[in-house]
């Protein structure tokens, strides 16, 4: 490269050989020898969300304000993982940092490089997010977003990225991004196919819901809260058998709904006995899938895995998993970390940090149920202890009931998950092809991009 070169290079002024990859500069080549525009003339608006503590805003009102943050932002759709709700009167304030229909969001910094849309009616807020408004008569909002999360638009995004110790993105260099205006036709086509993606992710949490709210029903907690409060006065020969002298580990609240679990089911089954122990041996140069807490959806599923030699995974990575096993977080701040093994992930590892379920008597779609529904996971975290790093030992487990429901609704149960489970793969399928089909379209031609998406019926 020439000095001029350098110091013109998309107004970024960057010296370094990684700036300049051959790859790269293949990459743009391709993308400048079809009409293209920068990012900025074909937006009304790209901007940053509020970047602040607002922990103080948080509230548990369910019906106040969403927000989103660096964490929600997975390609093309923000996932629901543990989503934060703020005061309305602050989000009303922090207009400039509201999220509306159509907006395409990327993290500034954390899961930097995703591209999501936000697709939802309801207006919600952001953090730490940059947010750009696309011109809609100019370029399709939803294949905008495809275009960013391909490896065309990728590798903009992180080509740009600046910072030793966390990334982040200049939104003046971000204005810059070059963008492949490919043809209406296709643009609606690959729109169409996010727009399809999205209705089935939908579809998919309203079915595993259905499954939460029968499941509860069945338990008789639907709309049941325990009364807590008061004294819980036990024995010093109870406190020795419980291995516990704390005071919130004996809250009546724990003791009511461990009781009305007992009063409702015809037969319990205790945690520990559905417990798989045991760690695994692997070859040092054998390519592993690795999961970890970060993998884990918020509706059961594991949505992604680390691929590496064993030689260079964590240390943690001694559990293999099985198809029909549940892998519950031992960690007290991430206890809803629960999914259940499919077959796309049948001899992967995970983390020490799992504990790993299985049993006759229930079934694996209502056994991920019961340990993510809410009366389960009190009793979890009753048994959680420690200091620097608080978790439920094994031990504890032998104090986990799990109601052992008639097989007709454990039925039920498994055939809303497994419905679930097939409209996010689905979902997934549509999103890679819509992703797919804007690499195609420019290595290939839009011709060969419409065989494809004609051929995958969208």
């Amino acid at each position: 490269m020439n000095l001029s070169d350098v110091v013109s290079a998309d107004q970024s002024f960057r010296i370094d050989s990684e700036f300049f990859k051959k790859d790269d500069i293949k990459r743009l080549q391709s993308i400048e020898g079809l009409p293209h525009s920068s990012l900025k003339a074909l937006t009304h608006k790209i901007d940053v969300g509020y970047v602040g503590a607002m922990t103080t805003e948080y509230t548990e009102d369910v019906a106040a304000p969403k927000l989103l943050q660096t964490r929600n932002i997975d390609e093309f759709i923000p996932n629901d993982t543990d989503l934060i709700h703020i005061n309305r009167k602050f989000h009303v304030e922090l207009k400039k940092s509201q999220i509306h229909t159509n907006d395409i969001l990327i993290a500034r910094s954390g899961s930097f490089g995703n591209a999501a849309i936000w697709l939802d009616n309801e207006t919600v807020n952001s953090s730490d997010i940059i947010i750009i408004e696309a011109d809609s008569t100019q370029i399709e909002p939803c294949y905008l977003v495809a275009f960013l999360n391909s490896r065309y638009g990728r590798f903009q995004l992180e080509r740009y990225a600046s910072g030793a110790v966390q990334e982040h993105v200049n939104l003046t260099i971000l204005e810059n991004l070059k963008i492949a205006r490919l043809s209406d036709g296709i643009q609606k086509r690959i729109s169409a196919a996010v727009h399809d993606a999205y209705n089935m992710l939908m579809q998919s949490r309203k079915a595993y819901c259905d499954a939460e709210s029968e499941l509860l029903r069945e338990l008789g907690f639907v709309n049941w809260r325990p009364k807590g409060g008061g004294v819980s006065t036990k024995s010093f020969s109870e406190t020795i058998a419980a291995g516990r002298i704390d005071a919130e580990y004996f809250q009546p609240k724990f003791d009511e709904i461990e009781a009305r679990i007992l009063n409702r089911a015809t037969d319990v089954l205790c945690a520990a006995d559905a417990l798989i122990a045991g760690l695994c041996k692997s070859d040092d140069e054998k390519v592993e899938r690795y999961i970890e807490l970060a993998d884990i959806g918020a509706s059961g599923t594991v949505e992604s895995c680390t691929k590496a030699e064993f030689v260079d995974l964590p240390s943690r990575a001694r559990q293999r998993v099985s198809k029909g096993q549940v892998i519950v977080s031992s960690i007290e701040g991430s206890l809803k970390s629960c999914a259940l093994i499919t077959s796309e992930y049948d001899g992967a590892l995970c983390s020490t940090g799992f504990y790993r379920f299985r049993t006759d008597k229930i079934n694996p779609e209502t056994l991920l149920l019961l340990f993510k529904s809410w009366p389960i996971q009190e009793l979890l975290k009753r048994g959680c202890s420690g200091t620097i790093l608080s978790g439920i030992s094994a031990d504890s487990l032998e104090n986990i009931p799990l109601p052992i429901l008639p097989q007709r609704i454990q039925a039920s149960l498994a055939d809303k998950v497994r419905e679930s489970f097939r409209l996010r793969n689905e979902s997934k399928r549509l999103l890679v092809l819509a992703k797919s089909a804007v690499e195609l379209a420019i290595e290939k031609g839009e011709d060969a991009a419409m065989k494809q998406l004609s051929k995958n019926k969208v």
